[in-house]
């Protein structure tokens, strides 16, 4: 029988590959260069994932995993909090510069499943329809049947606003236009009501 991957092993070997991926990025790396980089073997990182591609997938499950973590322990901290203070605590946790590297690696990974997207239907699924799934669950309350297209103009606004700082570190800007956003949102919802 045929030994399976040590699921805390892979999330360790994860762990390093993300620190790894952050300062270098994706620039032709093989499984031999992340491994080299990482300093285990390229036998070890085919024996837990397989191809390169699922590998790519893991590291960015991986890491959306980790920015939902902290959307849900935000939730569940200011659970009597308006939207407009969510998206600012959100903001304020992931918009950092101890992240800008993870988020330039996000980035990156994002346009190489662009260029290969049946090869990264996991991260596809992952970045679109999941998040906004769960965004949308969080905010059912408020947009009713409207709920997922809310979701969906929420997303993308964070992720232009990401891209924004990440080019231009202008955070007062950045802030001011998510308020401005958020008062958007809400005001529309209001009057449909």
């Amino acid at each position: 029988m045929a030994r399976k991957p040590d699921q805390k092993l892979k999330k360790e070997i994860l762990d390093r590959i993300l620190l790894a991926l952050s300062r270098k990025g994706l620039h032709n790396l093989s499984l031999r260069g992340i491994g080299r980089e990482i300093g285990i073997s390229d036998r070890m990182l085919v024996f837990h994932f397989k191809t390169y591609e699922n590998l790519i997938n893991s590291v960015f499950l991986h890491l959306s995993l980790r920015h939902k973590t902290i959307l849900r322990e935000i939730l569940i901290e200011n659970a009597d909090k308006s939207l407009l203070e969510i998206y600012e605590l959100f903001t304020a946790r992931i918009l950092t510069n101890e992240n800008r590297n993870t988020l330039l690696l996000f980035l990156e990974l994002y346009m190489k499943a662009l260029r290969d997207v049946a090869g990264y239907r996991d991260f596809f699924n992952e970045v679109l329809i999941n998040w906004i799934h769960e965004t949308a669950s969080v905010i059912e309350d408020i947009y009713k049947d409207k709920s997922a297209v809310y979701a969906t103009i929420m997303v993308s606004f964070y992720r232009g606003l990401m891209l924004d700082w990440l080019a231009t570190n202008d955070m007062e800007r950045i802030l001011e236009s998510q308020n401005t956003f958020v008062s958007l949102i809400t005001e529309k919802s209001v009057l449909n009501k």
